[in-house]
């Protein structure tokens, strides 16, 4: 359900269930409970407290005004709460007119003012805060709250008793103060109940502008406390028609303060899971953007190479070889000489071969275009042209090979190219074939050749060309497998897990 639509259904819920409070002849809407009153206290106090401090929290991390305004109000509500909490457990509640047998004006006065002011910092900080305005002076607007409202605590008990009566409480059959008396329940006075239906009209104003800061800044906390909001100001429209501020008695405002504070617990949790769920995304962002700056870095070292080599041993190589090729027609040369001449640029055309094979290597992965098994065929197909060797490749995988990371791709790249090479260099094969499929999950690459094969196990594992392709599908986290007998050819296969694919691309390798 939408904010909007559980704003609605929660203001007609709490309408019917106050009207009905109203008019239903014996619906009991409160009760002398002394127990459940110093429970739902010390549960609103404890939660007041909580939402005050993670507000604090909250203005700390991004200085949001609204924030700060929470801090102080949530504050107010827990001094106000508290006080009642330590007047009961340490019995001076009898004293301070705050029980139901001794009832004064103070404790009226107090928690109306209390939740009054609550009221209006909540409306203060979600203006401030949707009209971009800095709180310069955060700290002095909490303690100054709390401090304004033990003034008023301080007043309430030195004069409130001279002030216009709030509510009133007579005595069953007894004048009033007589020991002893029964008390009935406590009846409204006009000048209270406007008092306690401006506040619900503030509260209903507060969760209106906490559902305008939710549209704007999408953080779940503002749509718990709208809603917590709107029963908060049915719990001072309930309290406007049977007030409830001695201790002892319970009512229906009560109980929706209580649902209030239930709300707010829910939306700690669900805002604490929503900045946990905020911080794991950020992680793996995190965790993405240094595998990318690996191999942004890897790349840009691969091009340096690749440029020396072009640049440095390439160019030499040329050099070597019209040197040779000079030196070979010399007329006053000896045949063993000429000989000698002729292996010596056979020898430089394979190194410059081997040369332009390893600018190639470095340079492919990083072409902007192209899909992996793009990527793959060109491969193959350049060394083919290269050296006049029929390569066949072939892609099983319905559409595209899945992406992998792009050290992924060169090392794979790598290991098919030396195993080309290896069919070339060793096995004395006319065709070999390159196979691409997707596994149950893995990316599988054979390569197979029609050569003289060899034992594996006579070769072993000290053989460099084999050591070096084991070692690259180790640090991709893959496997390589090599099945060769003499005369019977040789297969190279490689299995590369997809999940080493870390950063996910979608135009093609950087």
């Amino acid at each position: 359900m939408s904010l909007d639509g559980a704003l609605i259904t929660a203001v007609i819920a709490l309408a019917l269930g106050t009207a009905a409070s109203v008019f239903v002849p014996g619906l009991r809407a409160r009760v002398v409970a002394p127990s459940l009153d110093l429970v739902l206290d010390t549960i609103t106090t404890a939660v007041t407290v909580t939402v005050a401090v993670m507000a604090w929290v909250r203005f700390r991390q991004r200085g949001d005004p609204a924030a700060a305004f929470q801090a102080a109000a949530f504050l107010v509500l827990a001094l106000a709460n508290g006080l009642t909490v330590m007047l009961v457990t340490t019995g001076l509640d009898v004293q301070a007119g705050m029980a139901l047998a001794s009832p004064g004006q103070a404790p009226l006065y107090i928690f109306t003012i209390a939740r009054l002011y609550a009221a209006a910092l909540l409306v203060l900080g979600s203006l401030a805060s949707l009209r971009m305005r800095r709180v310069d002076h955060a700290p002095a607007v909490v303690l100054g709250s709390a401090v304004v409202l033990l003034i008023v605590i301080v007043l309430a008990q030195v004069g409130a008793d001279r002030l216009p009566s709030l509510g009133s409480v007579r005595l069953a059959g007894l004048p009033a103060g007589t020991p002893d008396a029964a008390p009935s329940m406590p009846s409204p006075m006009p000048l209270g109940a406007f008092a306690q239906v401006l506040a619900a009209a503030l509260f209903l104003w507060a969760a209106g502008l906490s559902r305008r800061l939710h549209r704007r800044d999408r953080l779940i906390g503002d749509s718990y406390l709208a809603i917590g909001l709107v029963f908060a100001a049915f719990g001072q429209v309930q309290t406007a028609i049977f007030p409830s501020t001695y201790t002892g008695l319970v009512t229906s405002g009560d109980l929706l303060r209580l649902a209030f504070d239930v709300i707010l617990l829910l939306g700690i949790q669900a805002q604490a899971g929503e900045i946990l769920a905020r911080l794991r995304s950020a992680n793996r962002d995190l965790a993405r953007l240094r595998v990318a700056d690996a191999e942004r870095a890897a790349l840009e070292e691969r091009a340096r190479l690749s440029r020396e080599l072009h640049d440095g041993l390439a160019q030499d190589l040329w050099l070597a070889k019209l040197k040779t090729g000079r030196l070979a027609v010399l007329p006053d040369l000896g045949l063993e000489a000429r000989a000698l001449a002729r292996e010596l640029g056979e020898a430089i055309d394979a190194g410059l071969a081997e040369a332009q094979q390893a600018v190639a290597a470095m340079r492919l992965p990083d072409e902007p275009t192209g899909t992996f098994s793009e990527l793959m065929s060109r491969c193959v197909d350049e060394f083919a042209d290269r050296f006049g060797l029929r390569v066949e490749f072939a892609c099983e995988y319905e559409q595209r090979l899945p992406w992998l990371s792009a050290r992924a791709q060169a090392e794979t790249l790598r290991i098919v190219r030396e195993a080309l090479n290896n069919a070339r260099r060793h096995a004395d094969a006319t065709v070999v074939r390159v196979r691409a499929s997707v596994e149950a999950g893995r990316l599988v690459v054979v390569v197979g050749d029609n050569g003289c094969g060899f034992d594996p196990d006579a070769a072993g594992r000290t053989a460099f060309g084999l050591a070096s392709m084991r070692e690259r599908a180790a640090l991709i986290g893959g496997e390589l497998l090599i099945d060769s007998r003499p005369q019977d050819g040789t297969r190279v296969s490689l299995s590369v897990p997809l999940e080493i694919a870390a950063v996910p691309m979608g135009t093609g390798s950087r």
